[in-house]
């Protein structure tokens, strides 16, 4: 079956008397809905991307990875030497 999205506007107000008549297990659900879409401040986005990258690239140590962001750093700043 094809879903299709529809807008509406709904006053602030009127939401919350429609949520204030869900059941405790609705109001959970909803919940749960609402922190999976909540959008993160980029120090977190920026975070999490960094552990993410950990998980993937645990072959390579630390010491090479210093030595890259170095030379990324020195790349973007035109200092580059080859």
């Amino acid at each position: 079956m094809a879903s299709r999205a529809i807008k509406f506007e709904l006053p602030f107000k009127e939401l919350l008397n429609i949520i204030g008549r869900l059941t405790p297990e609705e109001k959970l659900f909803l919940k749960k809905k609402l922190e999976k879409a909540k959008v993160a401040s980029w120090q977190e986005r920026f975070g999490k991307g960094l552990k993410d990258l950990g998980k993937r690239n645990r072959r390579f140590s630390e010491m090479e990875v210093q030595k890259d962001v170095k030379k990324a750093i020195a790349e973007v700043r035109g200092l580059a030497q080859d």
